[in-house]
C-alpha cells in the first residue's frame, strides 16, 4: 500500500497491520515523518518533532512483537501530542514565548497512559498562545493552517492536532477542552473529537495551569482526537482514570452505552438561532445530517429543549471560565485586562470578562450552586433522551484574523453570520452550553461542504453517559461514513 494511503488509514486499521505483521512500527514510523515533511510545510499542524527517540521506540515495538510478549492497545502506533501535554523528550510551550525551552521531567498523566499502551510518540502539534483561542497561532510557532482551505482557521485550542488528523500525518491525537477546544477543530477540520464528562481523564501536566501545578480546573477536560469514531474510544479507554491517588479508593466503570442499534435512540435536536447565534448555511448541514439519521430510523424530536435558560447558562459559563482563565493570569496581564474591562460598556464581553476575572468568593460559589441546578435540569433531559444533537459554533471555519493575537483581540473581531457580524466571543456559546454541566460531547462530520470547509456536529449526552455519545457516533458513520480526505491530500 503507497504509504500516503497507509497514513490515512484508521488507527484501528492500523493497528491491525501492525498486528498482522504486514508493516512494522519502524515502517509505520517512517511513512508518518515523510507525510510530515511532504504535508507539514503547507499546514504547519507539527511544530516539534523527537525523530530519533521515536525510532529507538519503535524498534523496541518491533521487538516485543517478534518476542510474542504480550503488548498494549495502542502497541507500535505512531501518533502526535498537543503542545500543551508535557511529554518528555520535547519540549512543551503551550505557544508560549517565556516556555520556549521548557522541558518537562516527567510526562503528563495522560500521555504517560497512551505510552504504557505502547504509542510512539513522534511529534507535538501547534495550538494558540496559552490555549486559548479558536485560531491556533502564536509567535513560537506560527499559523496552522486548514488542510481544506488554507486561508481559514483550524480551529482552537486543539487546531493543531485536527490538522494534522485531516492532513494523515497522525492517526490519533489528545487533546484538551475547556471553551470548546477539542469540539471546535474536530468541526473546523472535519475529523472526529470526544469532550469527556468532566473529572474522567487526568489533566495533570497540561499547560494551563503553570508548570508544576497539579490541581485539576473546573470545566477542563482531556480527550481523544481521530479519523474515526471507533478510534474515539480505543483512545478514550486507554485515558480513562484519574490520578493515583485518586484511582486508590475508587473503581471508575462507566455506564454502557443505552442502546446498540439507532433505531432505539431517542435524539433531539436543537438546531435554530433563538439562543445562540448559527449561520443558516451550517444549520441546513445539521438538518442534513438530522433527515439522513431519520431515514435510518432514528426517533428525532427536533422541538424538545432541556429546562434551562440558556441566557443564564451561558452568564454562568463565562463567570465561571474566566473566573479560572484571570486566576492564572500573570498581575500585570491580568490588572491591563481590568483596567481596558471597566471602560467597556455594561453587558459587553470586555465587561463580562473583567468581571468574572476579579469576582468575589461568594460570587463564585454562587456559580457554582447554579452549575449545580443546571446539572440537575439536564439530567431529567437525559431521563427522555438519549443524545442532543446541536452545532458546536455559530459558522464552519472562518478566515484567518490573526494580525494581534492577545486576549484584547478577541473582544473586537467579528464573525460574518446571515450576512451580517457578531461577536468573534459568540464562538463560546455553544460549546459553552455543554461545558457548564460537565457533560460530555463527541463531535462528527456531518458530510457537508460549507464555503469549502466541512461542516461538523457536537452529540451530547448525559453526564457519564461518554460511551453513548461514542456509540451513536460509530453507529451513524456505519451507516452513512465519516471522514473524507481534504482536496488534494
Amino acid at each position: 500500500m503507497p504509504s500516503n494511503d497507509t497514513c490515512f488509514l484508521t488507527a484501528t486499521e492500523q493497528r491491525a497491520l501492525l498486528a498482522s505483521r504486514r508493516v512494522s512500527s519502524v515502517e509505520l514510523l517512517e511513512q508518518h515523518l515523510a507525510q510530515v515533511k511532504r504535508v507539514n510545510p503547507s499546514c504547519n499542524a507539527i511544530v516539534a518533532l523527537d525523530e530519533e527517540g521515536a525510532r529507538q521506540k519503535a524498534r523496541a515495538a518491533d521487538e516485543m512483537l517478534a518476542r510474542g510478549e504480550r503488548t498494549g492497545p495502542l502497541h507500535g502506533l505512531s501518533m502526535t501530542i498537543k503542545d500543551s501535554f508535557a511529554v518528555t523528550g520535547m519540549t512543551v510551550t503551550c505557544g508560549l514565548e517565556e516556555l520556549r525551552d521548557y522541558r518537562p521531567q516527567e510526562d503528563a498523566v495522560a500521555v504517560a497512559k497512551i505510552r504504557a499502551a505502547g504509542a510512539v510518540i513522534f511529534g507535538k502539534t501547534n495550538l494558540p498562545a496559552g490555549a486559548a483561542d479558536h485560531q491556533s497561532c502564536n509567535t513560537l510557532f506560527g499559523l496552522t493552517r486548514n488542510p481544506w482551505d488554507l486561508e481559514r482557521t483550524v480551529g482552537g485550542s486543539s487546531g493543531g492536532s485536527a490538522a494534522a488528523l485531516a492532513a494523515g500525518l497522525t492517526p490519533l491525537e489528545l487533546g484538551s477542552d475547556i471553551g470548546g477546544s477539542i469540539r471546535v477543530p474536530a468541526h473546523f477540520c472535519g475529523v472526529y473529537g470526544h469532550k469527556s464528562s468532566y473529572g474522567l481523564i487526568s489533566t495533570e501536566g497540561h499547560i494551563p495551569p503553570a508548570p508544576g501545578h497539579i490541581a485539576p480546573k473546573e470545566l477542563g477536560v482531556a480527550g481523544p482526537l481521530a479519523r474515526s469514531a471507533t478510534d474515539l474510544e480505543l483512545l478514550f479507554d486507554v485515558l480513562l482514570g484519574t490520578s493515583d491517588l485518586e484511582a486508590a479508593g475508587a473503581e471508575l466503570r462507566l455506564p454502557e452505552a443505552r442502546h446498540d442499534d439507532l433505531s432505539s435512540f431517542r435524539v433531539a435536536v436543537w438546531n435554530d438561532a433563538e439562543a445562540y447565534p448559527l449561520d443558516q448555511s451550517y444549520a441546513a448541514a445539521i438538518d442534513g445530517l438530522v433527515d439522513d439519521i431519520t431515514r435510518l430510523g432514528v426517533k428525532v424530536n427536533r422541538a424538545a429543549r432541556p429546562p434551562i435558560d440558556p441566557a443564564a447558562s451561558y452568564d454562568v459559563y463565562l463567570q465561571t471560565l474566566f473566573g479560572i482563565i484571570g486566576a492564572g493570569l500573570p498581575p500585570p496581564a491580568r490588572e491591563a485586562l481590568i483596567a481596558a474591562g471597566e471602560r467597556a460598556e455594561s453587558g459587553s464581553y470586555p465587561r463580562r470578562v473583567v468581571d468574572a476575572v476579579r469576582q468575589s468568593l461568594p460570587q463564585y460559589f454562587a456559580a457554582t450552586e447554579a452549575r449545580h441546578q443546571l446539572y440537575r435540569a439536564w439530567r431529567s433531559f437525559f431521563a427522555d433522551y438519549d443524545v442532543l444533537v446541536c452545532p458546536i459554533t455559530p459558522t464552519v471555519a472562518f478566515p484567518h484574523d490573526v494580525e494581534c493575537l492577545d486576549l484584547g483581540a478577541q473582544f473586537t473581531r467579528r464573525l460574518a453570520v446571515n450576512g451580517s457580524t457578531i461577536p468573534y466571543m459568540d464562538n463560546l456559546a455553544w460549546p459553552g452550553l455543554v461545558t457548564v454541566a460537565n457533560l460530555p460531547a463527541t463531535a462528527i462530520p456531518t458530510g457537508r461542504i460549507v464555503d469549502s470547509v466541512p461542516a461538523g456536529v457536537q452529540l451530547v449526552g448525559p453526564y457519564l453517559g461518554d460511551r453513548t455519545t461514542l456509540r451513536f457516533a460509530q453507529l451513524v458513520e456505519r451507516a452513512l461514513g465519516g471522514f473524507a480526505r481534504p482536496p488534494g491530500f
